[in-house]
């Protein structure tokens, strides 16, 4: 059957083609996207705003339904523009049904138009314009002498904190830009490493009370300056010449300076350019975070205070010193904290508005132990600067142990994009992305830190305990061994132990963690793994010895609240209850004041449940073991997704009388990847579940995998590791 076309739309086209019209609209196309193509490269190059291709595009688009139009009524011939002639025959009708057609042709240009400008303003509001952000690379230091540099680092790192009162100018962190201090990087690479779209970049020769500056603006797309100027002034007007180079950027990418504090926008931060002097070099032996580089910063931001008592960044300076040498030197936390709030309360009683002083305020309650007040200082310090990597960092710390790792992640990632190369940014969103079941971006952003920093000791403990964590042993063990062989491998030989006694290579396990515990200063981790070693070896008695053996006289804070734990644990699995309670009890409280890994917070809470059982304390065990299961619920709320959660979960479950659930719980545990059974079988409420007849589907997958892993690695040593990881030299 022939479908026969109707005679109206037939002449429509015919009409259509008479006139031309579909010929023009194929012209006009390919004319207006040439245009839109050329305007979009040559228009930004000659630093017009953004807005301008965008008036191109919808002058493109809105002339489309006019040229149709045009086309219809007129023709081009040989005695000029015409007004064309219909033809006879329905001429009428078909004038009608064209005129409905280009109607009809209109709007749908003008949907299109209204589309375009509605996904171009959402594109822009989703993703930060790369023109709109900044660089400072370390300026080079061509002084005489060659023994300024932590002048001219300093010098850098102010022309930073400046550029942060530009509104609308996203600038990297320190850690990020000061990544490529001494390599001649192309800055178009630089860029795209730090997604940036500008790069500034410098020299500085100091001459007894005369510096000269040199600096300029590039622009990361071509290589070529924005902007460059040359300062020689008197020392003194160094704040002044900072002042000028941040206006001139924000002149440069037509942005402006907000109210915001900026050391060249009021002056200075001191009088002094002896104590600013000093407070350079403190900081520049601060970034380097040695207990040795910290005393001697501690030193210099002292004596800069010395010159200047109401110079606040310098006590700020002194106050996170103080903090950081809890952690890298030998400050207890107690010690850090005394010594570091009175420079926190100077610093912002002189200057209130401060970020750092804020930020500093911050680390200070986190160290004290005060989520609460912590988070407010934290929220205020990146309210005040926005761009502060460390604020966002210390603010996940924070939110890890308060609201959980749905919320810290969010922070970590946010200190991430400002600061991209540093390592401890890297290692608390890797943390966060594997608490969150986020296994494959957690091990990808690993794998990118080798790229940038192949001899991070954290590197590959952190691939080892990502992949043991997941139920990967063979890779752990593979990872670990990789690590053994880099200068620093304790942080590799303690997981390795791990891992091995996980696959049940007690003997192999015991000689790594003796080799671990010789080459690790501090043995809390070490003490936890050999609570884990001798109860996956059922060597119940050697539990009570190693409890006996960790000594509390000397330690404080957290350091305390974990020994506590552990003491608690070894005493109470060792089968003294009486003593281990009360220590488990009081140590949980204080660990969880600090902050803590809340699939072994169940845990532990479940020895507690245990213990107060064997005393026949029913109630306690009651309260502890529903504390453990309330704090399941929240954990998996607040974006808890590790595997071990489901496992403890299904321990807790059976140990309510609650089977069912439980068997339930143990099979979502192994399918997500959880193989730690032989670290707790010996721990008798789970073994009485592994001995269930419903959990021995799941028991039997596990065992059958542990034995498959096994057999990977055996006979590996140090020198055999191979990994299916992309990694140099592996």
């Amino acid at each position: 059957m022939t479908v026969q076309a109707d005679p109206l739309i037939a002449r429509t086209l015919s009409d259509l083609k008479r006139r031309k019209v579909f010929r023009v609209a194929g012209a006009y196309g390919v004319v207006a996207w040439l245009l839109i193509e050329v305007t979009s490269v040559v228009l930004p190059a000659l630093r017009l705003p953004e807005w301008t291709v965008t008036a191109v595009v919808i002058c493109a688009l809105a002339g489309f339904p006019v040229t149709l139009l045009l086309a219809w009524l007129f023709d081009l011939t040989s005695e000029g523009v015409v007004r064309t002639r219909p033809v006879a025959e329905g001429a009428a009708e078909v004038r009608r049904v064209a005129r409905r057609g280009i109607d009809f042709v209109v709007i749908g240009v003008l949907l299109v138009i209204i589309a375009y400008l509605l996904f171009h303003q959402g594109s822009s509001m989703s993703r930060p314009m790369i023109g709109q952000s900044i660089a400072v690379l370390p300026f080079v230091d061509l002084s005489e002498s060659g023994d300024n540099e932590y002048f001219s680092d300093g010098i850098s790192e102010e022309l930073l904190n400046s550029l942060v009162g530009i509104e609308g100018l996203r600038v990297a962190a320190r850690t990020s830009s000061f990544a490529f201090k001494g390599r001649q990087e192309d800055v178009r690479v630089i860029g795209e490493k730090l997604n940036v779209g500008t790069v500034l970049e410098g020299s500085v020769r100091r001459a007894g009370d005369q510096v000269r500056i040199a600096a300029q603006l590039v622009d990361v797309r071509d290589g070529f300056p924005i902007w460059s100027e040359t300062y020689s002034r008197r020392l003194d007007d160094i704040f002044a010449i900072q002042g000028e180079i941040a206006r001139s950027i924000a002149e440069a990418l037509k942005l402006e300076l907000t109210g915001q504090r900026s050391a060249g926008q009021q002056g200075g931060p001191t009088g002094s350019i002896e104590a600013y002097d000093l407070y350079l070099l403190g900081r520049h032996h601060w970034h380097r975070r040695t207990p040795e580089s910290l005393r001697r910063a501690l030193d210099m931001f002292q004596q800069a205070v010395e010159r200047d008592p109401e110079f606040a960044l310098a006590h700020t300076g002194m106050a996170d010193t103080y903090l950081l040498l809890d952690g890298y030197g030998d400050l207890s936390t107690e010690e850090a904290v005394a010594w570091a709030e009175p420079s926190v309360t100077r610093a912002l009683a002189l200057d209130a508005d401060l970020a750092e002083a804020h930020a500093s305020l911050g680390l200070l309650r986190l160290n004290q132990g005060d989520g609460v007040s912590a988070e407010r200082a934290l929220r205020r310090a990146i309210e005040l600067n926005p761009n502060s990597s460390m604020a966002h960092m210390w603010l996940g710390l924070v939110l890890d142990g308060t609201t959980g790792p749905l919320d810290s992640t969010e922070e970590f990632r946010r200190a991430y994009q400002l600061d991209p190369l540093h390592p401890v940014v890297n290692q608390n969103l890797v943390r966060a992305y594997a608490s969150v079941g986020r296994l494959e971006d957690a091990q990808q952003l690993l794998l990118a830190m080798t790229e940038t920093d192949p001899v991070n000791p954290a590197v590959f403990p952190g691939l080892a305990r990502l992949n043991r964590s997941y139920g990967r042993l063979d890779q752990a063990v593979q990872w670990a061994l990789r690590g053994t062989r880099e200068p620093s491998p304790a942080g590799s030989q303690l997981e390795l132990a791990l891992a091995l006694l996980e696959l049940g290579d007690m003997q192999r396990a015991e000689e790594v963690l003796d080799t671990a515990e010789r080459n690790t200063p501090g043995k809390i981790d070490v003490a936890w793994a050999r609570v884990q070693l001798y109860l996956a070896a059922g060597q119940i008695d050697e539990l009570g010895y190693l409890g006996d053996s960790l000594v509390d006289d000397d330690a404080s804070g957290k350091h305390e609240a974990a020994i506590r734990v552990l003491k608690g644990l070894a005493a109470i699995l060792s089968g003294d209850p009486r003593r281990g309670v009360d220590d488990l009890q009081v140590g949980l409280e204080k660990v969880e004041g600090y902050g803590m890994d809340m699939p072994d917070g169940i845990g532990w809470r479940l020895v507690l449940a245990y213990g107060y059982g064997l005393l026949g304390k029913e109630a306690l065990a009651r309260e502890s073991l529903t504390m453990a299961l309330e704090r399941t619920r929240e954990a998996r709320l607040s974006g808890w997704a590790i595997p071990r959660l489901a496992a403890w979960e299904a321990v807790a479950l059976n140990m309510a009388g609650r089977s069912r659930e439980a068997y339930d719980s143990l099979d979502a545990a192994v399918a997500s990847g959880w193989r730690g059974y032989g670290t707790i079988r010996y721990f008798p409420p789970a073994a009485d579940l592994f001995a269930a007849p419903g959990a021995q589907v799941a028991v039997a997958q596990v065992k059958g995998d542990l034995a498959r892993m096994a057999a990977n690695i055996a006979g590996l040593d140090a020198g055999q590791a191979k990994t299916s990881g992309r990694i140099p030299g592996g």
